[in-house]
Formats: C-alpha cells, structure tokens, sequence
C-alpha cells in the first residue's frame, strides 16, 4: 500500500511539473549571465591561454583520482545559482584520451551534419557554416543545432543558433568557444506544426548557453576540459535538483560521447 501511494503521488508530481507555464526572459536575468561568463572568460579561459592551465590542475580531487589519466571522466559543479529573474548552471569536466589527437577533435567538433550521430539522441539536426572572416588559427562558424532534452515526466525541443571559434593556440593546445544568440522551443516537439514559442516567452529551460573546450597535449595523449555554463528560468520549488543534475549529467554524456566518436575515427 505504501508502495502504491508513492507511486501515485510521483505520478501527481510528474504530471504538475509537465504543465508548468511559461516565463518570460528579463534582461536582468540576462545580463547577469553574462557578467558570470565574463568572469570566467577573464579568470579560468585566459589561464589556460596564457600557460595551458586548466581547472583540474588545481582540484583536490584529481590527486585522489587516480584513474583520471587512464580514461576516467570527471565532471564537479563550478557554480548553481538563482539570480533575479533566472537561475545560473556550470559544470566542468575532464578527461584524458590516449592517443587522440587535435586533428582528431577538430573533425568531430567541425562534422556538424554527423553531429546526430556523435550526440544522439540529443541532437537532431546540425548545420555548420565556416565564416569569411575565419582563418587557420580561428576558425569561425555559425551552426543550427535541432536539440532534444528528455527527462522521466517532460520531453522539450529548441532549434539553437550559436556562434563558435576554434582557435589554435600552439601546436600542443587548442581551444573553442561556443555562445548561444539565440533559443526557440517547439510547442510540442511531436508536432511541429503547432510552432514555436516567442523567443524569450517559453517555458525557459534553456534560454542561454556557452560552452567551452580546452585541450592540449599530454603524455601521448589529450587533456581535454568541457565547460558549460546555462542560463534557464528561475527553479520552481522542489526542482532545483533537475537544473543541476540535467546540467551535470550533459556535461557527462558530451564527455562520452566524445570520447566514443574519437575512439570510432581509428577503429
């Protein structure tokens, strides 16, 4: 009986949290965003510009773990957050691929029509256009990505527009710079005939998001960091663990992911 009143009032919370409503993106909301990642930008991503640092270096934690150069991904929360009018989400992670190379990266990162491949089921669609104004050493794209986010009680689908450099830096490291400008949510993502949300006026899952990558050679091998840092509607009572486990845990697959398609390159 217990069992069965449980059951039933998970029921009950899963059916409320799919019928939330929509919320509208302030631009305090937004402008705090961006003063976090300028923060970031100024600190942690010009560190490893200048010297090659990356945030696992300085981590307690990666002393304790040993199999972090055998593989093992690592992935701890930098910042979870509610500000004014929305709510803040960054998650770093690391690992060490042996025997993969820049090259290699750089043709996945850049293989944007195989981009449902590499990231499935998370990616529906990608579409990558090189800029004019891109050069060897920075390597400028505007992409469409067609996203998926599934959880247990809700299913939501974007189409993200995003601006990316890739930049080499020297010949052992490398590093990109992905940043959303723009969000649409489908209003029911088995039924696209039924549109798209005002942009800024949707249920406000995702409504910003950067992403980074630092790699750089190692021991015959990469160090390969992932940083992203979301911008969402503020976490209604009794759901802040979802906006830190959905970011958790996508910082965690793209890390897999990754990891697979390179090992695919030499199968």
């Amino acid at each position: 009986m217990r069992f069965l009143l449980a059951a039933a009032c998970f029921g009950c919370a899963t059916l409320h949290a799919s019928i939330l409503p929509t919320y509208h993106l302030e631009p305090k909301a937004l402008q705090a965003f961006d003063e976090y990642v300028a923060k970031f930008e100024k600190t942690a991503a010009a560190a490893y510009k200048d010297s090659g640092k990356l945030w696992i270096d300085e981590r307690i934690c990666c002393a304790r773990n040993t199999g972090a150069d055998s593989g093992k991904i690592l992935v701890e929360p930098r910042e979870n957050m509610d500000i004014d009018g929305g709510s803040i989400h960054h998650f770093s992670g690391f690992m060490h691929l042996a025997g993969a190379t820049i090259e290699d990266v750089r043709h996945i990162m850049q293989d944007y029509a195989n981009y449902p491949k590499y990231f499935t089921p998370d990616v529906g669609k990608g579409i990558g256009l090189l800029q004019p104004d891109s050069t060897p050493a920075d390597e400028h794209y505007t992409t469409d990505l067609s996203l998926i986010q599934s959880t247990l009680w809700m299913s939501v689908s974007y189409d993200g527009r995003y601006d990316t450099h890739y930049r080499r830096l020297d010949p052992d490291r490398w590093e990109s710079k992905s940043v959303s400008t723009g969000f649409r949510e489908w209003r029911d993502p088995k039924d696209r005939s039924r549109g798209i949300y005002p942009e800024g006026d949707d249920h406000g899952f995702l409504w910003r998001s950067n992403t980074y990558w630092f790699v750089r050679k190692r021991n015959g091998g990469l160090d390969m960091e992932l940083d992203s840092m979301t911008l969402s509607r503020p976490v209604p009572t009794g759901f802040a663990w979802w906006g830190t486990k959905r970011t958790h845990d996508a910082v965690d697959k793209i890390l897999r992911d990754m990891k697979t398609a390179l090992a695919a390159l030499h199968s």
